[in-house]
């Protein structure tokens, strides 16, 4: 998980684009379910958004 924290990763906020490091990132995966890696980012003017960053394939 912390090679996802040291990337940077391209978010679109309101029509802008950012090269950002993820804060927090977690997965999110239903038992017998594809999961997803979920990570909260913070854009330059102070906003806080959540992507979707990788997909994980059920175990």
């Amino acid at each position: 998980m912390s090679d996802i924290l040291d990337k940077e990763y391209e978010v679109v906020v309101e029509g802008r684009r950012y090269m950002l490091k993820p804060e927090k990132a977690w997965v999110l995966q239903p038992p017998g379910k594809p999961g997803v890696v979920v990570a909260l980012f913070r854009t330059p003017d102070g906003k806080v958004v959540r992507r979707v960053i990788a997909r994980v394939p059920p175990e």
